[in-house]
């Protein structure tokens, strides 16, 4: 889970509250979102109805294409502290990675990449490169250990 103090010490220390854009057309970015506007100025941008809709009233939400300039604009990119990516399709979030970074001036770009084999054409763009498949496994693992180690009632 990203911690306030996790944000704040990545934007230095000294904005309060820390600007989250995400950008994502998934599931995971309503999620993401929900959880840091608790703590931070968070807007999800998205053109999907219903990752939209799975947002608590009170968090901002800008619907639209998240690959165009005037809707990053329209969700604060031009301020933004830290900007999360998290597209269907690493093409998608690839160009968004590099709207952010050189229309916006976006220093902290976190991706969520689909494909780990995408990863070396990520870093040369993005602050962090996180790989979706890599913790589903990892999380998928975790949960069959445990099963295996709880004993059976019957």
């Amino acid at each position: 889970m990203i911690s306030l103090a996790s944000l704040r010490e990545r934007v230095g220390g000294d904005v309060d509250p820390p600007s989250v854009l995400v950008i994502s057309n998934r599931h995971v970015g309503s999620e993401v979102v929900t959880t840091l506007d608790r703590d931070a100025n968070a807007c999800l941008v998205t053109d999907h109805d219903g990752v939209a809709g799975q947002t608590p009233d009170d968090t901002r939400v800008v619907v639209g294409d998240g690959r165009e300039r005037a809707v990053l604009r329209d969700g604060g990119a031009e301020t933004t502290d830290i900007a999360l990516v998290s597209m269907q399709t690493d093409r998608s979030a690839f160009l968004v990675t590099q709207l952010l970074r050189t229309q916006f001036d976006v220093e902290t770009v976190v991706v969520v990449l689909n494909d780990p084999q995408h990863r070396s054409a990520f870093e040369s763009v993005a602050s962090e490169v996180v790989c979706s498949s890599q913790i589903l496994a990892t999380e998928l693992e975790r949960a069959v250990e445990t099963t295996l180690q709880t004993p059976e009632t019957a």
